[in-house]
């Protein structure tokens, strides 16, 4: 028995499903049927009654055209025109009801009728169809307020008596409005519990993705940075050997093969020392400290010497700033890789390649500026030149990751980065970092 009355809701469509994702996108379908099936039964029922009791007179005929509009709206309805369905349903409900308001005496309490009506233009309707909505309301507001303000005499001064009619349609409109607004509540209720539910269930499981995802991350950053520093060890032994063996070797031949030789270790190097940095960066917090930004450049400087040719360029700092409260070691690895892209990409055809560094303060931030007159990016490379492994040149022998790293360390420094580039005359990048106090 309990499953032929499930199998028939479900048929009907007045049955909500069990699953919650599919109780969501049917919600508003089986509400609408319900009161469908609500307002079928309730004008069904009274026709009958009055055809009984007046015969043909004036109110049958209203209900009976009632009653057609209702079986309309549940053919279109289930013929899957819904919204057709309750766009023809609601506006013929408002018109059928105000007039019956303007003959009906108000005693008769069928106005009470548009209380639900208001309900259901706001629960009827998705979301994205506000316009269906706030029409609705205010055409049931609107067909209210019009029938007070001419004492129900909306569209004729003519009103049939109380003893013509009887008061069973004063009950059966009070018990039908009631249904309604009850289904409209009920769907208010049942949606907002399941919404818990589901919220619930996704807290749960997004907790849990979150427990597994930092560990996972974890033993990531544990695996890159551990791994990372035993591949150090011996490339820096390998480096050695081939510069002890350059400096034997008695054959230019052998010199160019170990000089290949100790490149490729270099770059292999630099790829790991990206690694680290970007792990470094994403797994560990902002230390700040106080430092002298000035001397931190030129020692970046000149570390930077080794780099093949960089002795042709002229380097020129101009710092207005003496102390700084910030992340030291972010910092220079911002500018290291800045200042070693320079370098790298400097124009060979230039007779006075320089890199000028620039630093000031303004507005509580730190302003940095490092232009150079190399042979610059191309428009269409500027936007992308961030991107994790993206080389907008040939001539770029690293990893990709040098650009990428500097953009996640001036965030995590909560400042920002931009650049200015033309092709054939340099570039500039521009750093721009809080000039935090020291607490």
């Amino acid at each position: 028995m309990t499953m032929t009355l499930k199998a028939l809701g479900d048929w009907l469509g007045v049955r909500h499903p069990d699953d919650a994702g599919v109780f969501f996108t049917t919600r508003r379908a089986v509400l609408y049927t319900r009161i469908l099936m609500v307002n079928a039964v309730a004008v069904f029922g009274t026709l009958v009654k009055d055809v009984i009791d007046q015969g043909f007179s004036f109110v049958p005929l209203v209900v009976f055209f009632l009653s057609v509009v209702i079986s309309v709206s549940i053919i279109l309805n289930r013929i899957g025109r819904t919204t057709a369905s309750k766009i023809v349903f609601l506006l013929l409900l408002n018109v059928v009801i105000g007039l019956l308001c303007s003959v009906i005496p108000p005693e008769r309490l069928a106005f009470v009728f548009f209380f639900p009506l208001l309900i259901m233009a706001y629960v009827l309707f998705e979301d994205h169809q506000g316009a269906h909505q706030r029409f609705f309301v205010f055409l049931s507001a609107g067909m209210l307020l019009l029938l007070v303000f001419t004492d129900f005499k909306l569209f004729w001064d003519y009103q049939l008596s109380v003893s013509a009619l009887g008061q069973k349609n004063m009950i059966i409109n009070i018990i039908v409005a009631i249904i309604i607004i009850i289904l409209c509540v009920d769907f208010l209720i049942r949606s907002n519990k399941r919404a818990e539910e589901s919220l619930k269930k996704q807290a749960a499981f997004i907790a849990q993705q979150n427990l597994e995802l930092k560990k996972i991350n974890a033993e990531l950053d544990r695996f890159v940075y551990s791994a990372s520093h035993d591949l150090r060890a011996p490339l820096v032994s390998i480096q050695g050997l081939s510069k002890i063996a350059m400096q034997e070797a008695q054959h230019e031949t052998d010199k160019k093969y170990f000089k290949l030789i100790n490149d490729r270790v270099i770059r292999l190097d630099d790829f790991i020392r990206d690694i680290i940095e970007y792990s470094r960066n994403s797994r560990t917090e902002r230390t700040l400290e106080t430092f002298s930004l000035e001397p931190m450049i030129y020692e970046i400087i000149e570390n930077l010497k080794y780099l093949e040719r960089a002795d042709r360029i002229k380097f020129d700092l101009l710092c207005d700033v003496t102390e700084v409260y910030s992340d030291k070691s972010r910092l220079k690895v911002v500018l290291s890789n800045i200042i070693a892209n320079a370098i790298k990409y400097h124009n060979l055809r230039r007779e006075d390649p320089f890199i000028k560094i620039s630093v000031k303060e303004e507005n509580q931030k730190i302003h940095l500026s490092i232009a150079d007159n190399g042979i610059g990016i191309p428009k269409e490379a500027e936007k992308k030149i961030f991107d994790m492994f993206y080389r907008a040149s040939d001539r770029a022998g690293g990893s990709g990751l040098g650009l990428y790293i500097v953009k996640e360390m001036v965030e995590k420094l909560e400042g920002t980065i931009l650049v200015e580039s033309e092709v054939g005359e340099g570039t500039t990048f521009f750093v721009t970092i809080p000039h935090q106090q020291k607490p």
